[in-house]
């Protein structure tokens, strides 16, 4: 009877043990005889993630948060998280901290970092840890609050102290002389409107008489087509390449008249080069010419001689016998 008792009190405890163990499992998301794979996640921080909580993919449970520890430095946090074997992680995998409830309750949850790229995570040299970024927690929100409330109550005392009575005067005077300017503007709109209008009939005008002219010369271009067809601008073409032919035999006698002109020039220049080689001469006193030139005695005697001989015609002529004694035998 004993010997049964103790069997009974062995089986209980037994059966208790096992319980807790189950339990215990079942508390940290664990299943019995389910294979783990385990990943390392780093954080500048983790905010309220505890160890137990959810690690989710896609909004489903997959693991929990095994171990929470400083990396070397203290510069990041380490986070050890245990899923089920034959997961496949998405492209690009990170891990993203956020609060699971209003309760204090965080959570794990891996994304494609293509799902959050604004997010600054924290990257890892080593592959195998998956780079983390944690979301702020309700209490840094109002943190963040408190800091825009307080900037705005500054912004609205110094807002108090610009906007006085004076500045409202100044304001309203403002309005006021924006809208004469509106209306001086408008003025000017409807005179630079009116300018346009004139300026639209003048380009009328010009377009018409474009017109007129267009037609003028479609007409001209009628006359010339017509002149082709009956042969007139053959005729004149003809005429022109006849007179081009007698302007060319005029231009060759030309060439001509210019060569021989330009030997007659040459002979000229050298006559005339010729002269006043002589004329350098006479200047100069050089030769029989110049000496003849420059020398008046010969010029007095051929004079004397000169008269001689008049004298002497005039006595043959009026005494021939003194100088002409003829005998007839």
């Amino acid at each position: 009877m004993r010997r049964r008792d103790e069997v009974t009190v062995g089986i209980v405890v037994a059966a208790a043990v096992v319980l807790v163990l189950a339990g215990t499992l079942w508390l940290k998301g664990k299943v019995l005889g389910a294979e783990e794979i385990t990943l390392w996640a780093r954080f500048r921080e983790v905010g309220l993630l505890n160890t137990g909580n959810d690690v989710k993919m896609r909004g489903v449970p997959v693991g929990k948060v095994e171990e929470i520890r400083l990396g070397r430095g203290g510069g990041a946090v380490l986070v050890r998280m245990s899923i089920r074997a034959g997961l496949t992680l998405p492209r690009d995998p990170v891990v993203v901290l956020s609060p699971k409830s209003m309760f204090g309750d965080w959570q794990a949850e891996i994304f494609p970092r293509a799902s959050f790229p604004q997010y600054d995570y924290l990257e890892s040299a080593n592959p195998r840890i998956l780079p983390g970024y944690t979301l702020p927690d309700i209490t840094r929100l109002t943190t963040v609050a408190d800091q825009i409330a307080r900037n705005l109550a500054v912004l609205t005392d110094r807002f108090s102290i610009a906007f006085t009575e004076e500045t409202a005067v100044n304001i309203r005077d403002a309005i006021d002389n924006i809208q004469d300017v509106s209306a001086k503007l408008t003025t000017m709109v409807n005179q630079q409107q009116r300018t346009l209008d004139e300026v639209g009939g003048n380009l009328e005008a010009t377009s018409a008489a474009l017109g007129d002219v267009a037609a003028v010369a479609r007409r001209a271009f009628a006359q010339i087509d017509t002149s082709i067809g009956h042969g007139e601008l053959k005729d004149m073409v003809g005429s022109v390449q006849r007179s081009t032919a007698r302007i060319d035999s005029l231009t060759a006698a030309m060439v001509v008249a210019s060569r021989r002109l330009t030997g007659t020039l040459n002979s000229a220049d050298s006559a005339f080069r010729t002269v006043a080689n002589v004329a350098t001469s006479l200047q100069g006193g050089r030769g029989t010419l110049a000496q003849l030139v420059r020398d008046t005695t010969l010029y007095t005697q051929l004079v004397q001689t000169n008269a001689q001989i008049q004298a002497l015609l005039a006595d043959l002529q009026r005494n021939p016998k003194k100088y002409i004694n003829l005998k007839v035998f």
